[in-house]
């Protein structure tokens, strides 16, 4: 054969030919299996495709995991403000429970002429604010419930699924100087009494017809504040002037008291300047009277231009 060639001895050998054609197909091999094991080169689009997804689903993890910690902490927070809510209930509920078991006291003892009826009657007022600040805090828990929140109680909150959470509360809150104003008209009665008999001074009869004056203001101001409260959530006054106007309101009330307190303070210091001329009364003492007169008046002042001020911005917001 051409490519094969004889030897000395009897064996045979490549010719040169044939071992050159060897060494490429063997070359040829080996490179064919380098290339069909290395990775293939992928495109620079395709590589931006593949990174942004990576970084998508990065992201969609680590959000995941961050919304999930956000839950746990609100769900942390709402755990403790609840658990204060109820806390606050089991508190006004031993004060109301208290206030009751004296009053029984007290009304067995004032029956039997042992304690004075005026006792009785604080007693039952004291039942009545105990038991109303129960009412109160039990709605406040039921909001916080619903809301994770602290209770809101302006007059533009919103409504709490279809509920009127604040004028629940302000309707309970009324119902303490409502029976507050039968308390103090009781009281004035008695003192008048006192007075027709002789065991009174004016005076007395005066400060107990205040405190009457001052309980029914109480009362108007919360039902002003119901008033309003009404009209905001028909959409008939705005968040903005809902809240003046009850800002207006309170401020009516404080200056009411005031001219009361005032005209009062005058009538008494009147009084004292006859008694000090007789040498009943020390000169200390009207001093006194006088400087707490001053005090109301500079009161009076602070209210009327809160008022004035108040009364401004609401112009502004029609």
């Amino acid at each position: 054969m051409d490519d094969l060639r004889g030897s000395n001895n009897g064996r045979h050998e490549p010719s040169e030919h044939f071992v050159h054609r060897l060494e490429e197909v063997i070359r040829a091999e080996s490179r064919r299996h380098s290339v069909a094991e290395r990775p293939r080169r992928v495109s620079r689009p395709v590589f931006a495709l593949a990174a942004a997804a990576v970084v998508m689903i990065s992201m969609a993890i680590g959000g995941g995991a961050v919304s999930l910690a956000y839950e746990a902490q609100r769900s942390e927070q709402r755990d403790r403000l609840v658990a204060s809510y109820e806390q606050r209930v089991t508190l006004a509920r031993q004060r109301a429970s208290l206030a009751a078991e004296q009053l029984k006291s007290v009304e067995s003892r004032a029956s039997i002429g042992v304690v004075n009826p005026d006792a009785a009657r604080d007693a039952r007022q004291a039942a009545t604010e105990a038991e109303a600040q129960l009412r109160v805090v039990e709605l406040q828990l039921e909001e916080v419930r619903l809301t994770s929140q602290e209770p809101r109680d302006t007059v533009s909150a919103p409504l709490v699924s279809g509920r009127d959470f604040v004028s629940e509360r302000w309707r309970v809150e009324l119902s303490v100087p409502k029976a507050a104003v039968e308390l103090e008209r009781l009281r004035q009665q008695a003192a008048q009494r006192r007075f027709d008999v002789g065991l009174a001074q004016a005076n007395d009869v005066a400060l107990a017809g205040l405190r009457v004056i001052e309980v029914e203001a109480a009362v108007e101001a919360l039902e002003r504040k119901l008033a309003i409260r009404q009209s905001f959530l028909k959409g008939v006054t705005s968040a903005a002037v809902a809240d003046l106007r009850v800002l207006e309101s309170e401020a009516e009330q404080r200056r009411s008291v005031l001219v009361r307190r005032i005209a009062f303070g005058t009538r008494q210091l009147k009084d004292l300047e006859l008694r000090v001329e007789i040498g009943t009364l020390s000169q200390i003492d009207l001093a006194s009277e006088r400087l707490r007169l001053q005090e109301l008046q500079l009161e009076m002042t602070k209210a009327e231009y809160d008022l004035a001020l108040i009364r401004e911005q609401i112009k502004k917001h029609k």
